[in-house]
């Protein structure tokens, strides 16, 4: 007969087996989350290149998210703090206002008890930009995914729906992992 610590750490097993079926599936894009019947996921673009947002809404909105959008950290910030529904996501690019404005919402959110579970993806144009030490900051920048422009569609809602699903993105070597 099984003792109660077999049939424990037993249950422990499965339960650790299965989270790693359904984790593999959604990182092979196998299986998608199914999200609340008539709601639709909220996504926040940030960006200051006005044909980057229009492009980006276009293909976002034609999956199925609701899009909002702000030209810059600040007003990023001040339309999460704001919202009475907060986004789902956040696309956050790194040059706005000035060099690091994104990285500095990344930080604030993080600091912000209402805004630090959001995921955010960090996008750039500074391609061989995906180390630490380019950045004038040694803090932790806690991002879902790192996207280089320009993003092909099919990436950039791979990456969202992995975002969402809570799936940590495979990070480039040199590039600050998720906490």
């Amino acid at each position: 007969m099984l003792t109660i610590e077999v049939i424990a750490v037993l249950a422990l097993l499965v339960g650790l087996l299965i989270y790693a079926m359904v984790r593999t599936q959604l990182q092979r894009g196998e299986l998608r989350v199914l999200e609340e019947p008539g709601r639709r996921a909220k996504i926040l673009i940030v960006d200051d290149d006005p044909d980057f947002v229009k492009i980006t809404k276009k293909i976002l909105d034609s999956h199925g998210y609701e899009i909002y959008a702000a030209s810059s950290g600040a007003e990023a910030l001040k339309v999460m703090r704001s919202a009475p529904v907060k986004p789902d996501l956040v696309l956050l690019d790194i040059m706005m206002d000035y060099i690091t404005d994104g990285l500095d919402v990344s930080i604030a959110m993080q600091s912000d008890p209402d805004l630090k579970e959001i995921p955010v993806i960090m996008i750039t144009s500074l391609t061989g930009v995906r180390s630490p030490q380019m950045f004038p900051s040694d803090e932790h920048v806690a991002v879902s995914a790192w996207l280089n422009k320009p993003v092909q569609p099919g990436e950039l809602l791979k990456t969202i729906q992995r975002a969402l699903a809570g799936v940590p993105a495979s990070v480039p070597v040199g590039v600050p992992a998720v906490s």
